[in-house]
């Protein structure tokens, strides 16, 4: 375990700030060093970036879609850089279903109603029908 310097003074005649653009001096002249910023090109997002910020901000999955379609937008993220986030919600729901034409309906509402954890009961519930455009 280190131990704390015990000699260590600050005399009346150093300044903090002194000493602040001293070092930022030794910064800009150690070629060595590598500033956060070393250029005015823009830092193009990577896949592990966005990852982190929507991790960060705690995005929903709609939010940081939209984050990333308009990152995209703007040319901030780098070539490659996946925005998409597949939902397969209704995996689990599609055989239950059957789609003539335009019309999609529901084959089996006993087995929809007990995936969802309801009580199928017939006459509490009511037919209604969406037209697919």
């Amino acid at each position: 375990m280190p131990k704390r310097p015990t000699n260590m003074t600050l005399s009346d005649t150093e300044s903090g700030d002194e000493d602040v653009g001293q070092a930022n001096n030794n910064m800009d002249c150690d070629p060595t060093f590598a500033g956060v910023i070393s250029s005015n090109e823009p830092h193009l997002l990577t896949q592990g970036d966005l990852n982190d910020i929507v991790r960060v901000l705690n995005l929903s999955k709609k939010q940081a879609e939209l984050l990333g379609f308009r990152l995209k937008g703007w040319n901030l993220l780098r070539q490659g850089t996946k925005v998409c986030f597949y939902r397969g919600h209704h995996e689990e729901f599609k055989d239950f279903f059957s789609q003539e034409y335009d019309v999609v309906f529901c084959n089996y509402v006993c087995f929809v109603m007990e995936v969802l954890g309801h009580e199928f009961n017939p006459d509490q519930w009511r037919l209604f029908m969406i037209r697919q455009k």
